[in-house]
């Protein structure tokens, strides 16, 4: 899982670590200032990375 999460972009970092603290989409897109159609869209190639690699 390191390896996915070194290759990703700061701003998804952020999202995955506010999501980890546990933050709602709401409050990560808020405190961002990005929409959460964003949020929910960076989480998902997030998500699609792992699956590429991981199975």
């Amino acid at each position: 899982m390191y390896h996915v999460l070194i290759t990703v972009d700061r701003l998804t970092l952020q999202i995955v670590l506010m999501k980890i603290q546990g933050y709602s989409t709401h409050e990560i897109a808020r405190y961002l200032k990005i929409t959460e159609k964003a949020v929910y869209r960076r989480m998902d190639r997030l998500k699609e990375k792992v699956k590429k690699i991981f199975g």
